[in-house]
């Protein structure tokens, strides 16, 4: 062919025997990784160094951290203080705490009582003497007024458990029901930063700014249990 050159192909190459001693397999000599180091144990330099480090973090900065954002977000209990129990509050001038598992009796050894099942006809008669005994006809019962607190000693109450008492409270005392509802509002504790935990009422704490605008004061009977 004119104008093109033609290369010469290179003769095939002819199969090559291998020596005897490459015809076997090959055994392949460890893994090709470096042997692992021997054991050495920690320095005691390290292990001092590790043992301050972590007693600063546990013992003093965790600690600080915690209780200034305790102080921050709850000052009134963050260094604990006084812790006010629940008190059998029988006057109809005041408001009342919810019904207790224990009759209102700290330290006693008594448990509490067992409460009755939602098929024992018991419960319901237990139920119409709680509403009959806090005054509660026609209006709508909050649950808690009408079943025990198994720990007997919480004082404190929704806001709507508060409120439905103020027309017996104000029978019973020389405030209007627009005073009492003022009152009421104002002894709500808000969740803390508008979201952790629930609103409530302190029931003693209420009673006692009750008393403040009766011009009357707690009954020896009445008063809270402080405790450590």
């Amino acid at each position: 062919m004119s104008g093109r050159t033609v290369g010469h192909r290179r003769p095939p190459r002819e199969p090559r025997e291998l020596s005897p001693d490459l015809r076997g397999g090959v055994e392949p000599v460890g893994t090709g990784l470096a042997p692992d180091p021997p054991f050495r144990w920690p320095s005691a330099r390290s292990l001092v160094a590790s043992v301050v480090l972590l007693t600063l973090l546990t013992g003093l900065a965790y600690p600080f951290v915690f209780t200034e954002a305790a102080h921050y977000l709850t000052p009134a209990t963050a260094s604990g203080g006084n812790i006010t129990l629940g008190q059998n509050i029988t006057d109809p001038a005041l408001f009342w705490l919810r019904p207790s598992g224990i009759d209102y009796q700290p330290y006693s050894g008594n448990a509490s009582e067992v409460p009755y099942g939602p098929v024992d006809p018991a419960l319901l008669n237990e139920t119409k003497a709680y509403i009959a005994e806090y005054g509660l006809t026609n209006v709508t019962v909050p649950l808690e007024l009408v079943s025990q607190s198994q720990s007997g000693l919480d004082p404190d109450i929704t806001p709507e458990a508060a409120l439905v008492q103020i027309p017996r409270v104000a029978h019973f005392s020389n405030l209007s029901q627009s005073v009492l509802l003022g009152l009421v509002n104002d002894s709500i504790v808000h969740p803390t930063g508008g979201f952790i935990g629930p609103q409530y009422v302190d029931v003693i704490a209420l009673d006692q700014a009750l008393l403040v605008l009766e011009h009357r004061t707690l009954a020896a009977s009445y008063e809270p249990v402080p405790v450590r």
